[in-house]
Protein backbone atom coordinates (compact mmCIF):
# COMPACT_ATOMS: atom_id res chain seq x y z
CA UNK A 1 0.00 0.00 0.00
CA UNK A 2 1.39 3.45 -0.95
CA UNK A 3 0.57 6.15 1.47
CA UNK A 4 0.00 9.80 0.37
CA UNK A 5 0.29 12.64 3.38
CA UNK A 6 -0.55 15.81 2.25
CA UNK A 7 -0.09 19.21 4.16
CA UNK A 8 -1.07 17.72 7.31
CA UNK A 9 -1.97 20.17 10.46
CA UNK A 10 -3.04 19.40 13.91
CA UNK A 11 -2.83 22.43 17.16
CA UNK A 12 -3.66 21.71 20.38
CA UNK A 13 -4.79 24.21 22.08
CA UNK A 14 -3.64 27.22 19.06
CA UNK A 15 -0.25 25.29 19.57
CA UNK A 16 1.23 24.31 16.48
CA UNK A 17 2.04 20.60 16.47
CA UNK A 18 1.92 19.52 13.10
CA UNK A 19 3.58 22.26 10.48
CA UNK A 20 1.54 21.36 7.09
CA UNK A 21 3.58 17.97 7.21
CA UNK A 22 3.19 16.12 3.36
CA UNK A 23 4.98 12.52 3.28
CA UNK A 24 4.91 10.15 0.90
CA UNK A 25 5.61 6.45 1.77
CA UNK A 26 6.29 3.77 -0.35
CA UNK A 27 4.73 0.38 -0.70
CA UNK A 28 6.23 -2.49 0.79
CA UNK A 29 8.47 -0.63 2.61
CA UNK A 30 9.61 0.68 5.96
CA UNK A 31 9.66 4.24 7.05
CA UNK A 32 10.44 5.10 10.08
CA UNK A 33 9.73 9.00 11.73
CA UNK A 34 12.27 9.69 13.88
CA UNK A 35 12.53 12.54 16.41
CA UNK A 36 13.00 13.82 19.99
CA UNK A 37 9.81 13.88 22.48
CA UNK A 38 7.24 16.42 21.78
CA UNK A 39 8.12 16.82 17.51
CA UNK A 40 5.25 15.41 16.46
CA UNK A 41 5.51 11.65 15.01
CA UNK A 42 3.13 9.81 17.38
CA UNK A 43 0.59 12.46 16.63
CA UNK A 44 1.18 12.28 12.73
CA UNK A 45 1.05 8.46 13.68
CA UNK A 46 -2.26 8.65 14.67
CA UNK A 47 -3.61 10.63 12.11
CA UNK A 48 -2.75 8.30 9.20
CA UNK A 49 -4.34 5.25 11.72
CA UNK A 50 -7.46 7.81 12.40
CA UNK A 51 -7.62 7.87 15.83
CA UNK A 52 -7.27 11.57 16.22
CA UNK A 53 -8.58 14.17 13.20
CA UNK A 54 -6.02 16.85 11.50
CA UNK A 55 -7.11 20.47 11.32
CA UNK A 56 -6.18 20.62 7.53
CA UNK A 57 -4.69 18.22 4.73
CA UNK A 58 -5.54 15.04 3.23
CA UNK A 59 -4.58 11.38 3.55
CA UNK A 60 -4.47 8.77 0.65
CA UNK A 61 -4.24 4.97 1.09
CA UNK A 62 -3.16 3.68 -2.55
CA UNK A 63 -5.26 5.54 -4.35
CA UNK A 64 -8.49 5.46 -1.71
CA UNK A 65 -8.70 9.26 0.38
CA UNK A 66 -9.88 8.47 3.76
CA UNK A 67 -9.39 12.10 5.04
CA UNK A 68 -9.77 15.37 3.46
CA UNK A 69 -10.47 18.21 5.76
CA UNK A 70 -11.55 20.40 2.63
CA UNK A 71 -14.10 17.83 1.86
CA UNK A 72 -15.18 17.12 5.68
CA UNK A 73 -14.20 13.35 4.51
CA UNK A 74 -13.23 11.30 7.41
CA UNK A 75 -12.76 7.51 7.20
CA UNK A 76 -12.74 5.86 10.69
CA UNK A 77 -9.88 3.83 11.47
CA UNK A 78 -11.90 0.58 11.53
CA UNK A 79 -12.45 1.05 7.78
CA UNK A 80 -9.07 2.01 7.01
CA UNK A 81 -7.32 -1.32 7.08
CA UNK A 82 -4.30 -0.59 8.86
CA UNK A 83 -3.05 -2.73 11.44
CA UNK A 84 -1.55 -1.11 14.95
CA UNK A 85 1.05 -2.08 17.51
CA UNK A 86 1.25 0.43 20.51
CA UNK A 87 3.98 0.81 22.81
CA UNK A 88 2.23 -0.78 26.21
CA UNK A 89 1.50 -3.87 24.16
CA UNK A 90 -2.26 -3.83 25.74
CA UNK A 91 -2.69 -7.37 25.74
CA UNK A 92 -6.37 -8.81 27.97
CA UNK A 93 -4.58 -10.42 30.91
CA UNK A 94 -7.82 -12.85 30.80
CA UNK A 95 -7.73 -14.22 27.66
CA UNK A 96 -4.62 -16.46 26.27
CA UNK A 97 -2.33 -15.85 23.58
CA UNK A 98 -4.63 -17.75 21.07
CA UNK A 99 -7.89 -15.69 21.90
CA UNK A 100 -5.81 -12.73 22.11
CA UNK A 101 -4.96 -12.95 18.89
CA UNK A 102 -8.03 -14.10 17.47
CA UNK A 103 -10.16 -10.67 19.53
CA UNK A 104 -10.03 -8.73 16.23
CA UNK A 105 -11.44 -11.40 13.71
CA UNK A 106 -14.11 -11.63 16.11
CA UNK A 107 -14.91 -7.98 16.44
CA UNK A 108 -15.02 -7.63 12.93
CA UNK A 109 -17.21 -10.90 12.98
CA UNK A 110 -14.75 -12.84 10.43
CA UNK A 111 -14.99 -16.09 12.38
CA UNK A 112 -14.49 -18.33 9.12
CA UNK A 113 -11.35 -20.47 9.32
CA UNK A 114 -10.76 -18.52 12.24
CA UNK A 115 -8.18 -20.72 14.10
CA UNK A 116 -6.59 -21.62 10.76
CA UNK A 117 -5.75 -17.56 10.45
CA UNK A 118 -4.69 -17.17 13.90
CA UNK A 119 -1.87 -20.31 14.29
CA UNK A 120 -0.81 -19.02 11.14
CA UNK A 121 -0.31 -15.61 12.79
CA UNK A 122 1.35 -17.16 16.00
CA UNK A 123 3.64 -19.18 13.65
CA UNK A 124 5.21 -15.87 11.74
CA UNK A 125 6.13 -14.97 14.90
CA UNK A 126 7.28 -18.13 16.51
CA UNK A 127 4.64 -18.49 19.22
CA UNK A 128 2.44 -21.61 17.93
CA UNK A 129 3.03 -23.85 21.15
CA UNK A 130 2.43 -21.12 23.20
CA UNK A 131 -1.41 -20.18 22.25
CA UNK A 132 -3.01 -21.30 25.57
CA UNK A 133 -0.66 -19.44 27.72
CA UNK A 134 -1.70 -16.18 29.61
CA UNK A 135 -0.04 -12.83 29.09
CA UNK A 136 1.50 -12.77 32.57
CA UNK A 137 3.49 -16.43 31.77
CA UNK A 138 5.36 -14.74 28.99
CA UNK A 139 8.06 -12.43 28.91
CA UNK A 140 7.89 -8.83 27.57
CA UNK A 141 9.49 -10.36 24.08
CA UNK A 142 6.92 -12.96 23.59
CA UNK A 143 4.25 -10.51 24.58
CA UNK A 144 5.43 -7.92 21.91
CA UNK A 145 5.42 -10.72 19.45
CA UNK A 146 1.44 -11.09 20.43
CA UNK A 147 0.83 -7.86 20.05
CA UNK A 148 2.82 -8.51 16.40
CA UNK A 149 0.30 -11.33 15.69
CA UNK A 150 -2.82 -9.40 16.61
CA UNK A 151 -2.14 -7.05 14.23
CA UNK A 152 -0.86 -9.29 11.13
CA UNK A 153 -3.81 -11.53 11.62
CA UNK A 154 -6.18 -9.51 9.99
CA UNK A 155 -3.98 -8.94 6.78
CA UNK A 156 -3.42 -5.52 7.10
CA UNK A 157 -2.00 -4.15 3.66
CA UNK A 158 -0.23 -1.04 6.52
CA UNK A 159 1.06 -1.73 10.21
CA UNK A 160 1.65 0.81 12.08
CA UNK A 161 3.77 0.68 15.02
CA UNK A 162 4.92 3.31 17.84
CA UNK A 163 7.30 2.85 19.62
CA UNK A 164 6.70 -0.49 20.16
CA UNK A 165 10.15 -1.65 21.70
CA UNK A 166 10.82 1.02 24.09
CA UNK A 167 9.51 -1.22 27.58
CA UNK A 168 12.22 -4.09 26.44
CA UNK A 169 15.89 -4.60 27.78
CA UNK A 170 18.48 -3.28 25.53
CA UNK A 171 19.08 -7.06 24.46
CA UNK A 172 15.93 -8.10 23.97
CA UNK A 173 15.43 -4.76 21.61
CA UNK A 174 18.08 -5.10 19.24
CA UNK A 175 16.94 -8.77 18.94
CA UNK A 176 12.77 -7.82 18.51
CA UNK A 177 14.10 -5.21 15.64
CA UNK A 178 15.32 -8.07 13.92
CA UNK A 179 12.20 -9.88 14.27
CA UNK A 180 10.19 -7.08 13.12
CA UNK A 181 12.20 -6.45 10.11
CA UNK A 182 11.91 -9.64 9.41
CA UNK A 183 8.42 -9.79 9.32
CA UNK A 184 7.60 -7.11 7.80
CA UNK A 185 10.28 -8.08 4.65
CA UNK A 186 8.43 -11.25 4.70
CA UNK A 187 4.78 -10.41 4.71
CA UNK A 188 5.44 -8.04 2.01
CA UNK A 189 3.46 -5.22 3.89
CA UNK A 190 3.97 -1.30 4.16
CA UNK A 191 5.04 -0.09 8.14
CA UNK A 192 5.55 2.95 9.45
CA UNK A 193 7.41 2.64 12.63
CA UNK A 194 8.18 5.53 15.18
CA UNK A 195 11.30 6.05 17.51
CA UNK A 196 13.47 8.62 18.77
CA UNK A 197 16.19 6.45 19.09
CA UNK A 198 18.69 6.70 16.02
CA UNK A 199 20.25 3.33 16.31
CA UNK A 200 16.89 1.60 16.07
CA UNK A 201 15.50 3.72 13.11
CA UNK A 202 18.97 3.09 10.98
CA UNK A 203 18.62 -0.52 11.89
CA UNK A 204 15.90 -1.58 10.08
CA UNK A 205 13.98 1.34 7.97
CA UNK A 206 14.23 1.70 3.95
CA UNK A 207 13.37 5.51 5.09
CA UNK A 208 13.92 7.50 7.61
CA UNK A 209 11.35 10.89 7.96
CA UNK A 210 13.19 12.99 10.48
CA UNK A 211 10.54 15.22 12.23
CA UNK A 212 11.67 18.22 13.92
CA UNK A 213 8.83 20.91 15.87
CA UNK A 214 6.27 19.37 13.49
CA UNK A 215 7.73 19.30 10.29
CA UNK A 216 10.12 16.86 8.43
CA UNK A 217 13.61 18.35 8.20
CA UNK A 218 14.05 15.67 5.85
CA UNK A 219 13.29 12.30 4.40
CA UNK A 220 15.76 9.55 2.96
CA UNK A 221 17.09 6.06 3.23
CA UNK A 222 19.15 5.84 6.25
CA UNK A 223 22.73 6.19 4.41
CA UNK A 224 21.73 9.34 2.48
CA UNK A 225 20.80 11.00 5.83
CA UNK A 226 24.28 9.84 7.06
CA UNK A 227 26.07 11.01 4.35
CA UNK A 228 24.34 14.00 3.03
CA UNK A 229 22.24 15.51 6.09
CA UNK A 230 20.34 18.53 4.25
CA UNK A 231 19.73 20.37 7.47
CA UNK A 232 21.78 21.15 10.84
CA UNK A 233 19.15 19.42 12.90
CA UNK A 234 19.37 16.66 10.76
CA UNK A 235 23.08 16.21 10.72
CA UNK A 236 22.73 16.27 14.61
CA UNK A 237 20.09 14.02 15.23
CA UNK A 238 21.46 11.00 13.10
CA UNK A 239 24.71 10.08 13.88
CA UNK A 240 28.26 11.57 15.72
CA UNK A 241 29.26 14.79 14.31
CA UNK A 242 32.23 16.95 14.94
CA UNK A 243 31.68 20.11 13.64
CA UNK A 244 34.26 22.44 12.67
CA UNK A 245 32.08 25.65 12.38
CA UNK A 246 28.31 25.56 12.16
CA UNK A 247 27.79 24.54 8.72
CA UNK A 248 30.47 21.92 8.28
CA UNK A 249 31.12 18.96 10.02
CA UNK A 250 32.57 15.36 9.28
CA UNK A 251 31.98 11.91 11.07
CA UNK A 252 34.64 10.44 14.00
CA UNK A 253 35.21 7.81 11.27
CA UNK A 254 36.42 9.80 9.03
CA UNK A 255 39.29 11.02 10.06
CA UNK A 256 42.70 9.13 11.15
CA UNK A 257 45.98 9.41 12.76
CA UNK A 258 47.84 8.99 9.48
CA UNK A 259 48.53 11.94 7.44
CA UNK A 260 46.60 12.31 4.36
CA UNK A 261 47.91 14.26 1.42
CA UNK A 262 45.29 17.16 0.69
CA UNK A 263 43.46 16.37 4.47
CA UNK A 264 43.02 18.90 7.03
CA UNK A 265 44.95 18.63 10.10
CA UNK A 266 43.01 19.23 13.35
CA UNK A 267 44.50 18.85 17.23
CA UNK A 268 42.24 18.30 19.66
CA UNK A 269 42.19 17.14 23.57
CA UNK A 270 41.69 13.94 25.23
CA UNK A 271 38.73 14.37 27.37
CA UNK A 272 37.22 11.05 28.23
CA UNK A 273 37.84 7.68 26.96
CA UNK A 274 34.99 4.35 26.95
CA UNK A 275 36.08 0.95 25.97
CA UNK A 276 33.29 -0.43 23.64
CA UNK A 277 34.30 -3.81 23.31
CA UNK A 278 35.57 -3.63 19.36
CA UNK A 279 37.04 0.00 19.40
CA UNK A 280 37.67 3.10 22.11
CA UNK A 281 35.62 6.41 22.08
CA UNK A 282 37.53 8.99 22.82
CA UNK A 283 35.74 12.11 23.82
CA UNK A 284 37.81 15.32 22.62
CA UNK A 285 37.61 18.91 23.42
CA UNK A 286 38.77 21.07 19.76
CA UNK A 287 38.54 25.09 20.51
CA UNK A 288 35.83 24.22 22.66
CA UNK A 289 33.60 22.06 20.75
CA UNK A 290 33.02 18.63 21.92
CA UNK A 291 33.94 15.29 19.09
CA UNK A 292 34.56 11.88 19.13
CA UNK A 293 36.59 9.70 17.75
CA UNK A 294 36.85 5.59 17.44
CA UNK A 295 40.47 4.93 18.38
CA UNK A 296 42.17 1.80 17.75
CA UNK A 297 43.76 1.79 21.89
CA UNK A 298 42.99 3.91 24.45
CA UNK A 299 44.30 7.26 25.02
CA UNK A 300 45.59 9.05 28.56
CA UNK A 301 43.43 12.12 29.48
CA UNK A 302 44.96 15.67 28.50
CA UNK A 303 46.86 13.74 25.83
CA UNK A 304 46.63 15.67 22.39
CA UNK A 305 45.79 14.42 19.21
CA UNK A 306 46.62 14.83 15.71
CA UNK A 307 43.66 14.06 13.29
CA UNK A 308 44.16 14.58 9.50
CA UNK A 309 40.11 14.51 7.70
CA UNK A 310 39.94 14.62 4.14
CA UNK A 311 38.08 17.34 2.35
CA UNK A 312 36.39 15.02 0.60
CA UNK A 313 34.79 13.76 3.79
CA UNK A 314 33.85 17.38 4.89
CA UNK A 315 29.73 17.72 4.84
CA UNK A 316 28.92 21.32 4.64
CA UNK A 317 25.22 22.29 5.80
CA UNK A 318 23.15 24.98 4.78
CA UNK A 319 22.27 27.03 7.65
CA UNK A 320 18.62 27.79 6.47
CA UNK A 321 18.02 23.81 5.50
CA UNK A 322 16.59 22.74 2.63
Amino acid sequence: MEISLQDITKNYGGKPVLKGISLPIRDHSLTTLLGPSGCGKTTLLRILAGLEKPDAGDIFLGERCVCSCAKKLWVPPEKRGIGFVFQDFALWPHMTVFENVAFGLRAQHRTENLRQEVERALELVQLGSLAERYPSELSGGQQQRVAFARAIVLRPECILFDEPLSALDALLRVQMRQELRRLVTKLGITAVFVTHDQEEAMSISDAIAVLHEGKVEQLGTPQELYDRPRTKFAAQFVGKGNWLDDTTLFRPEKASRKPVPGARSVTARVTGCNFLGHTWQLQLDWQGKEWNWWSPAPAALDTELTLYVPEMALLHIGKEGM
